[in-house]
């Protein structure tokens, strides 16, 4: 289980950053669109200060949010946090620094049960239930 949360925390960061990088090629993209006699299409967004941005941000962000969903839902099985919880937490990776505020919520719901199993299985247990 600690394995899938890392996996979860490790894509909520990559899916924000790059979900913040998404908002402000948007915003400079609509900059460009309404300052010019630009199409959409034509404006570059970000690529004007990072090359390939423009195509790159957009992609990456849409993949990355699909290892995102499935990275929840795996959490998901393995804990199972309340589904409109959890749908929640797949829908803050389309919010702008929302996957921040829901990986937190994650981390401090999941952070005890991942106490509660290793309290109960491991090789302290183990020695404690021989004593008796």
């Amino acid at each position: 289980m600690k394995a899938a949360l890392t996996r979860y925390r490790i894509m909520a960061w990559l899916t924000g950053v790059l979900l913040l990088l998404l908002t402000v090629h948007v915003v400079i993209q609509v900059f460009e669109v309404t300052g010019d006699d630009l199409s959409w299409g034509e404006a570059e967004g970000l690529g004007q200060w990072i090359p390939g941005a423009d195509t790159f941000v957009p992609i990456a962000h849409g993949y990355l949010y699909l290892i995102y969903v499935i990275a929840t839902a795996d959490l998901w099985f393995r804990t199972r946090i309340p589904l409109v919880k959890t749908l929640l937490v797949v829908i803050a990776g389309t919010v702008p620094a929302m996957s921040f505020v829901a990986e937190r919520w994650v981390t401090r719901t999941v952070t005890p049960l991942l106490d509660g199993a290793r309290g109960t299985a491991g090789p302290a247990s183990e020695t404690a239930s021989a004593r008796q």
